[in-house]
């Protein structure tokens, strides 16, 4: 709601200020959409929030009063195009899932060029070496198996491989000794290899709903409802392109839980006890579902 009453404040002081109206304006169009992105959101409506807060975006690029010409703020609205895509596609579904490499090509892609047009020299082909790595890692990591596991797990560390390439590939010539800087790059590569290699720990939910997927993790501690967890894993599963079998058999596992019933006549004393006997049977079912899940995420 903040961004919504910035943009509307925002537009009617471009409307009642020619003066400041320049700036004004494009500002207010950007905080208006990004509010209404963010309701949107609330709404659990992602894809069009996200598409609501780029078009707030490139409406400020393309309106707001800066020395750049159509070409150069085109290619800028294309690099926040590539950040859309990026955190859109967790919300496509299947076809999501296989646009992984997509978002860095773009983003890079437009990156560099706009910083070719600038005169920047060197610069844009790093920047597209770090596309370029990171992309091919994001497509590796699509194969099933350990191989895909392990490039999507180090998109990054071969976004940064590629553009120390691509940096070296510039400099090289300059300097005039390629093996003493293929030594270096190497040893960077070295360097940065083990703090690279992804989290120790998969994560159950690899999407911006980390923490809804928590509360969901710590309601079913608390509670028991094994229907909450099962509709949640299929939903998560079915969204990262998961076969039928694998999301059937995962809502088997999940909903393969019972908790201890005590006797109604029981003291209040043994039923605190069965609780918090569920309570650990429960988190026990949950590490079970989620090596289970490990398989397909």
């Amino acid at each position: 709601m903040i961004g919504l009453a910035a943009g509307v404040l925002l537009l009617a002081v471009a409307f009642f200020e020619p003066g400041i109206r320049p700036v004004a304006f494009p500002m207010g169009l950007f905080f208006l959409a990004h509010g209404v992105g963010g309701y949107l959101h609330k709404k659990r409506r992602h894809l069009a929030g996200y598409l609501a807060t780029f078009a707030g975006i490139a409406a400020a690029i393309w309106l707001i009063p800066l020395p750049l010409g159509d070409w150069r703020r085109a290619l800028l609205v294309g690099v926040a195009f590539g950040f859309f895509l990026h955190f859109a596609r967790f919300f496509m579904g299947r076809a999501g899932r296989y646009l992984a490499p997509v978002p860095a090509a773009v983003a890079s892609g437009f990156l560099g060029l706009f910083l070719q047009s600038a005169g920047i020299p060197a610069l844009p082909q790093v920047v597209w070496g770090v596309g370029a790595g990171g992309s091919l890692a994001s497509a590796l990591g699509l194969l099933r198996g350990p191989v895909g596991r392990f490039f999507a797990k180090r998109v990054v560390f071969f976004g940064i491989v590629g553009g120390l390439a691509a940096a070296l590939y510039v400099i090289s010539p300059l300097v005039g000794r390629p093996l003493y800087l293929a030594a270096v790059a190497a040893a960077a590569v070295a360097a940065l290899a083990p703090g690279m290699g992804g989290p120790k720990k998969p994560r159950l939910y690899d999407d911006p709903d980390i923490l809804e997927a928590k509360r969901v993790e710590a309601r079913f501690v608390k509670n028991g409802d094994v229907a909450l967890l099962a509709a949640y894993v299929a939903y998560h599963l079915a969204r990262a392109g998961a076969d039928e079998k694998a999301v059937v058999d995962a809502v088997r596992v999940a909903l393969s839980y019972r908790d201890l019933e005590p006797s109604p006549f029981a003291p209040a004393a043994v039923a605190r006890l069965v609780e918090r006997a569920n309570r650990r049977r429960r988190a026990r079912h949950l590490e079970r579902v989620k090596s289970y899940l490990r398989r397909y995420l």
